[in-house]
């Protein structure tokens, strides 16, 4: 008989899905887990002509340059970590069909494509009080209009390391790991408890 494995979302144990959950419309801030989406971290030359040559070829969009950028194209997200190191976000199943690809195409070039999905998961904030929240322990200035959609940042929260995310209409992505993801959505629930917080669906 064939083992399966059966994948669990980083909160699974605190049940966001129960009823009495809240959507934006019901609270001032909800916060949802998208687990499950592929994560794959890209290493390589900024200054290699080839190396973005390819990636663009592969993927059909360039990777930001500029730091603390993003470059989003449909429903894929690549975020700007460092002069030569990236991260790219796409639906769940889509990175291992995306790593094989960059894999074979950048084999001869000096690069690395490693799949982490299993190791982080998305926490999408949505609320007008959303960044009046995390200024309480993130010392990133968050509103400041400057860091607007296109931008990302890798700061810490509350101790946690995080990857943030200005989304449109007063939201927020949080990239965290999972080991602290429990952690982070605790500390949320009970510092956002004051705007309303809810578990959006």
């Amino acid at each position: 008989m064939r083992d399966t494995v059966r994948k669990e979302s980083p909160l699974i144990r605190l049940r966001l899905d129960a009823s009495g959950a809240a959507t934006p419309g019901d609270s001032i801030l909800v916060a949802q887990e998208r687990p499950f989406l592929g994560h794959l971290n890209i290493r390589g030359g900024r200054g290699d002509a080839r190396f973005a040559a390819t990636i663009a070829r592969v993927l059909g969009m360039a990777l930001p340059i500029a730091p603390n950028t993003v470059v989003c194209d449909r429903d894929r997200v690549a975020y700007w970590l460092g002069p030569d190191e990236w991260l790219l976000v796409t639906p769940a199943g889509g990175d291992t069909v995306i790593a094989d690809s960059l894999r074979e195409a950048l084999r001869d070039a000096f690069s690395a494509v490693t799949e982490v999905g299993s190791g982080q998961t998305v926490i999408v904030l949505q609320g007008r009080y959303v960044r009046e929240l995390l200024s309480k322990e993130c010392p990133l200035d968050l509103l400041s209009p400057s860091f607007g959609p296109s931008a990302c940042a890798q700061t810490r929260l509350a101790k946690a390391s995080v990857l943030l995310r200005p989304l449109e209409a007063d939201g927020m992505e949080l990239i965290v790991r999972r080991s602290f993801a429990e952690y982070v959505w605790a500390w949320l629930s009970d510092a956002g408890a004051e705007y309303g917080f809810r578990a959006g669906t």
